[in-house]
């Protein structure tokens, strides 16, 4: 996510990005991380479990397709 230009320190500030390009896939992306928020707790499921990785997956395809941003460092 990082290299698509995306922050990755906030949950919340890259979720709402996201939802900028990618509006499909942005709700099965907050779902699948409240999944992974839970598996520390042990409060999931392995359909849970199984779920969050289709959102994920989802959410990858989505990025994969989109064209990528390159920042030029180089450049004056």
């Amino acid at each position: 996510m990082k290299v698509r230009g995306y922050p990755v320190s906030d949950f919340n500030q890259r979720a709402a990005d996201i939802s900028v390009d990618h509006p499909r896939v942005v709700e099965n992306y907050r779902s699948a991380h409240e999944i992974a928020v839970r598996v520390g707790k042990a409060e999931t499921t392995t359909e849970e479990l199984r779920t969050a990785m289709i959102h994920y997956r989802w959410l990858l395809e989505e990025l994969m397709q989109a064209p990528m941003i390159v920042e030029r460092k180089d450049v004056a």
